[in-house]
């Protein structure tokens, strides 16, 4: 049967439109004016994005499932807007083989609503099985981080990028010293990073920027970057109101460094949530980490309100963009031939952030008690209506 989303305002080769769009057999048919299905959305007064795309999340499993699961982690992810997650390899089983890798992907494929993509663990001898195990990106932990996973010997960088042809993702940042410490070094991992991606001529992605400096170090270097809305919207002085709650890798910056990461918005590539779930019970304990799914297309809309950035560039950075910069097929955009996976958004939706309210497993987050306006209201995944508000 097929399916028209009537009378929203769709996301159309980058601008919005009064449009209806036709999905068949889980695509997307055509985009245009008074088009009729078998079955009808309504979608008045609502804006039509494609669904995001996140390629930066941590869903836990296997290894931590009290913390975060695949279900759990992708009801979030749903009910946030996206339609397609990266999960990150540093679990307390960390995916450093090919045998762990494809037991993701089993797991993922069991319990997951929406699509996980896996990104691959590199350790400093696990070569062959980068190879072996067929992932198409590569994380390259340049620093400790939650977990062991990270490379101590240096000759190890030059080796993978030598071994492996596929998308690379780095964990530049050091979190040790003082601020002003923490980012110089972060700057000189970056620019390593980019010598070395010339050289072999790889296509290479900065996590998790938090000053302007990576940003502009990174461009320098025509490496793709991407931030957090928490770099954006929290300080330093958050994570102290916060306390056990506010600890996160990289720290939360000085309230000057993170309104100079402003400066250079529009040489960032992408925004990733970083999503990063602890119970209350490990954040006591020390455990570095934001929620971030289900809060993160409100909080971005924040900037949109404040007139700072235009809707259309946000919908670019958490869809479009990651999909073309991770080579993802037929997803990121709403246009005929790509599959039907989209987000019906409440724009002027208002709503307060309450953890307990949220499906992620940890039921807490950064932003507990604000008031954001921007809500999502149902999801398309594969042509299929997999999540709606109106029947919660």
């Amino acid at each position: 049967m097929d399916t028209v989303i009537k009378n929203g305002r769709v996301f159309f080769k980058g601008r919005f439109f009064e449009a209806d769009v036709l999905i068949s057999n889980g695509m997307i048919k055509r985009v245009g004016r008074n088009l009729s299905g078998d079955e009808k959305y309504d979608a008045k007064g609502m804006l039509v994005l494609p669904g995001l795309i996140d390629p930066h999340v941590h869903l836990r499993e296997p290894g931590a499932v009290q913390k975060e699961d695949f279900r759990t982690g992708t009801m979030a992810a749903v009910a946030g807007g996206f339609t397609t997650v990266i999960d990150m390899p540093n679990n307390q089983i960390p995916t450093t083989t090919a045998e762990r890798f494809l037991e993701k992907i089993r797991l993922a494929k069991e319990k997951a609503i929406c699509d996980v993509l896996f990104h691959f663990g590199a350790t400093d001898n696990n070569f062959a099985e980068v190879k072996k195990s067929g992932a198409k990106s590569l994380k390259i932990y340049l620093g400790k981080t939650t977990g062991e996973l990270y490379l101590r010997d240096p000759s190890s960088l030059e080796k993978h990028l030598a071994n492996f042809d596929g998308n690379f993702v780095f964990h530049a940042s050091v979190s040790e010293g003082s601020e002003s410490a923490q980012i110089e070094k972060t700057c000189d991992n970056i620019k390593m990073v980019g010598l070395l991606s010339e050289r072999y001529k790889r296509k290479s992605h900065i996590a998790h920027a938090s000053a302007r400096e990576e940003v502009v170090v990174a461009k320098g270097h025509a490496l793709t970057i991407e931030t957090a809305p928490h770099y954006l919207f929290l300080s330093k002085k958050d994570s102290e109101r916060l306390g056990n709650l506010g600890t996160v890798y990289p720290n939360l910056r000085e309230e000057g460094t993170r309104k100079k990461l402003w400066e250079e918005i529009n040489n960032i590539d992408c925004i990733a949530t970083d999503h990063a779930p602890h119970t209350l019970e490990d954040k006591e304990k020390g455990a570095h980490g934001f929620p971030g799914l289900e809060t993160s297309l409100a909080v971005m809309l924040q900037a949109y309100w404040e007139r700072r950035l235009k809707l259309e560039w946000i919908v670019h950075a958490m869809s479009e963009n990651p999909a073309r910069i991770f080579g993802m097929k037929n997803i990121g955009k709403i246009e005929e031939g790509y599959r039907a996976n989209m987000a019906i958004l409440d724009l002027k939706r208002e709503w307060v952030v309450k953890g307990e309210e949220l499906y992620t497993k940890c039921k807490w987050s950064p932003f507990e008690g604000k008031k954001l306006k921007g809500k999502i209201k149902a999801v398309f995944y594969n042509g299929a209506l997999i999540f709606d508000e109106e029947f919660l």
